[in-house]
Order: structure tokens, then C-alpha cells, then sequence
């Protein structure tokens, strides 16, 4: 007995020990990416469904109680299971440094030349330090292993009915995939958000002969 609880005890330390040895590919939960399905290690299919954000508060009331009773029709529906998450990630600019440079390649004035220089510089900088981040919302959804047909069938079904709610939605395919998982697992993606989110309870302070 007492030889027993003495490997037992070291059981903890032997597996944090295995658990630091473990690879990046060992500790994700990720078999393959083929197509628009992800085959995790447990047998688990996935797929996702990138939604492009909306703003209710452009909404007049009458237009937001509209879209939300249509939303709530449309998936009343819906049994299954799905899980919803949204993560930061670096805006892309590449589009806008493409406009700059053709604008640079067709000016003339040294002045406008050197603001543009400066304008790419500055966007650049923007991008490498991960000061300027988006909000990327994503619908997760999946089947048991060998039910893939019935996994995309849910998935265009999703789509169609965030479309009749105007709600632009489209399922990933192996690239976008990718870069989510990146999103999680590769510190070159990662970029700190440095809200304070320290709990803090407000006081007035009060003065003599002064008000509140």
C-alpha cells in the first residue's frame, strides 16, 4: 500500500512533465484539413461559418425588432448544437497598400509623393505592432465521424438562413481554416488587447463647500 501511494503521488508530476513534452501538433485537437471540414483527433468533424458583423444601433427601433423577429423565426428551428466565439486579428491591409502604391507610381509632385511614403509607412507600422485589430465572428458546428455530407448540408442550410435575415455568412474553406487555427495556436498571430478588465468599484469623493 505504501509503495502505491508513493506512485501515486508522482503521478501529477510525471504528467506535467509529458504535458511540456508534448508538440504543438500533439496538444491541438486537429487530424486534418480537407476542404471545408476539419477532422479532429477524436474523430469530431467540424465545420465553420464566418459571419460579417452588423450594427443594430443603425437601425431605427421599428427596423431592429423587425430583423430580430425574423431572426428568431429562422432559427427557432434549429436543434442541434453549435457554438458561436469571436477573436481579434490584424486588419488586412494589403488592398490599401496596393492603392497607395499605384497612386505613388502615378504621382508627380514630389510633396505628394513624400506624403504617400509616409502615409504607407505609417499603415505598415499599424500592422506589424497589432494596434489595429477587427473582430472576426464565427459560427462552429459539427457530426460524429463519416457524416460529412450531413455536416455541409447543415452548413449551406445556416448560410441560407442567416441570408434571409440579411446577414452576409459564408462557410470556411481549408485556407480561412487555417488562419483561424493560427489565430489560436501561432504567436505571430497573437496580439495583445490591453483593455483593463480589473474589477474596480467607483466612489465620489466628496470636499467640503464643494458639490458632488
Amino acid at each position: 500500500m505504501f509503495e502505491f501511494l508513493k506512485k501515486k503521488k508522482k503521478d501529477p508530476n510525471a504528467l506535467l512533465k509529458q504535458a511540456r513534452m508534448m508538440t504543438a501538433n500533439e496538444f491541438i485537437n486537429v487530424r486534418d484539413v480537407r476542404g471545408q471540414i476539419l477532422y479532429g483527433k477524436d474523430g469530431a468533424l467540424l465545420a465553420f461559418l464566418r459571419i460579417q458583423p452588423i450594427s443594430l444601433d443603425l437601425l431605427s427601433p421599428r427596423e431592429k425588432e423587425a430583423k430580430i423577429r425574423n431572426f428568431a423565426a429562422e432559427f427557432s428551428a434549429e436543434k442541434k448544437g453549435y457554438k458561436f466565439f469571436s477573436v481579434s486579428r490584424p486588419v488586412d491591409i494589403s488592398r490599401l497598400v496596393s492603392r497607395l502604391e499605384e497612386l505613388l507610381a502615378e504621382a508627380t509632385d514630389p510633396t505628394l509623393k513624400e506624403m504617400l511614403n509616409a502615409e504607407m509607412a505609417e499603415i505598415v507600422s499599424f500592422a506589424m505592432t497589432g494596434e489595429v485589430t477587427e473582430r472576426q465572428f464565427y459560427l462552429v458546428i459539427w457530426e460524429t465521424a463519416g457524416r460529412e455530407k450531413e455536416l455541409i448540408k447543415r452548413a449551406h442550410e445556416l448560410v441560407g438562413r442567416f441570408d434571409n435575415c440579411e446577414i452576409a455568412t459564408e462557410l470556411c474553406g481549408k485556407s480561412a481554416i487555417i488562419q483561424l487555427l493560427n489565430l489560436f495556436s501561432n504567436p505571430n498571430y497573437a496580439h495583445l488587447e490591453d483593455s483593463d478588465v480589473s474589477p474596480a468599484i467607483p466612489a465620489l469623493k466628496y470636499e467640503r463647500g464643494k458639490s458632488l
